[in-house]
């Protein structure tokens, strides 16, 4: 899919996110609970050629070396969300905290308990975290990003993105390192503000008090405009590859807090009226939830109003039960004190990707190239822990996948009293 050779693009400047060959305004690939570039670094792929740039100071090392265009990235993402989806089903949990909206569990319809103010529900996803909607802060708009070479590589690579004037201090801090999220711009290229498809990850946050730093590699602040171009739209030519260059990345980002709004999480829903011309509307009633076993997603639904800074009790507007409930909430399995995910977990994803990508993309070179193939052999004679695998995939890569899954497995087990 991609080119190994190693012409190089001219530099754009400017508002505009389309090029003169592209298909126009770059949509990015979905948002996977592993970075991306958390995929590329595993697999030993380079990072600047992940992200479509090569060119005199990150050139091309051999044949088998190639640059990925936004296809092959596509490809990945969406190869690595089925992964993630396919982890968390045998799991009954994400590998990593994710927000969950509008889940609706019945209540009534279930036999719940008479006294069902103490009745406990149970999440469709354990691990909770919080109750809550997700809630971005803005910390810094069109925050300075510095490109530095700090490990002093003999072609001065500028390797090194840093937010944050360490001499100034000029960056409020987030309460918690992994609460701090870093977007692109809607003036650089991002369809909407805060846009999750536009998050520069991974980041690494040091917090100074009441200021902080922030650093990552930068190839991830490529100018989305570069990426619009891909190989098969370029008939041949090597326009879609860039220089390295940091012309050819953003010059400031927006910086945000990310956490979690506590305010009433839950609804609690009765039957309503019908009309014959209409649809059925549920009588709803704003309400927090009590987290008895929060690991395994039990919670007990309140009726409650929001005060400003906390959930207060109140009385249910009905005499009986709720027919079913809403509930927003934060679950996954909890990131280590890097914010990264449990790298066990990473290692599941990337077995797991190897085996359902039906080619590489491009750029599996070497270490790359390797792992790929090996993940990908059969399993050969099949063993009775092969078979019992819940996919009809009997590689390598899958098993091992399946090894460290059961590994992490709980218990689905109910509670008596509901």
């Amino acid at each position: 899919m991609a080119s190994s050779g190693s012409g190089v693009g001219t530099p754009i400047s400017g508002g505009g996110v389309t090029t003169g060959k592209g298909l126009g305004p770059l949509h990015p690939p979905p948002r996977t609970l592993l970075p991306i570039s958390r995929y590329a670094a595993i697999m030993g792929i380079n990072i600047s050629h992940f992200w479509q740039m090569a060119g005199p100071l990150n050139p091309l090392r051999s044949g088998c070396d190639k640059v990925w265009d936004q296809d092959a990235r596509e490809l990945l993402a969406w190869t690595m969300a089925q992964a993630e989806e396919m982890i968390a089903e045998e799991l009954g949990f994400f590998v990593a905290p994710n927000f969950i909206t509008n889940e609706r569990q019945q209540m009534a319809t279930l036999g719940v308990r008479s006294d069902w103010r103490n009745a406990e529900l149970k999440t469709d996803w354990s691990y909770i975290e919080c109750l809550g909607t997700e809630q971005l802060t803005l910390v810094k708009a069109d925050a300075v990003v510095r490109y530095e070479d700090l490990d002093n590589d003999p072609k001065g690579f500028e390797e090194t993105a840093s937010i944050g004037n360490e001499l100034y201090a000029d960056l409020t801090a987030c309460s918690e390192e992994c609460e701090v999220a870093v977007f692109i711009r809607e003036e650089d290229g991002a369809e909407d503000s805060a846009d999750e498809r536009w998050e520069i990850r991974p980041i690494k946050v040091d917090i100074d008090g009441t200021t902080m730093n922030i650093k990552a590699q930068s190839p991830l602040f490529v100018k989305p405009e570069l990426l619009s171009l891909t190989e098969r739209d370029s008939h041949g030519e090597t326009d879609w590859i860039h220089d390295f260059t940091t012309v050819n990345l953003v010059s400031r980002v927006d910086v945000y807090c990310r956490t979690v709004n506590k305010a009433t999480p839950v609804t609690l829903l009765w039957d309503g009226a019908c009309d014959c011309v209409g649809v059925c509307d549920h009588q709803t009633q704003a309400a927090c939830g009590l987290m008895p076993d929060p690991n395994r997603g039990y919670f007990i639904p309140r009726p409650a109003t929001w005060n400003g800074s906390a959930n207060v009790e109140t009385i249910p507007t009905k005499a009986f039960a709720p027919e079913s409930v809403k509930v927003n909430y934060r679950a996954g399995y909890p990131i280590d004190s890097k914010c990264r995910i449990n790298h066990q977990l990473e290692r599941a994803i990337v077995k797991l990707t190897n085996v359902l990508l039906p080619e590489p993309p491009c750029g599996f070179c070497d270490s790359a190239a390797t792992i790929w193939k090996k993940d990908r052999l059969d399993i050969d004679p099949l063993t009775p822990e092969a078979v019992s695998m819940p996919w009809d995939m009997y590689s390598r890569g899958a098993l091992e996948a399946w090894r460290i899954i059961k590994r992490f497995r709980r218990g689905r087990g109910g509670k008596l009293g509901r």
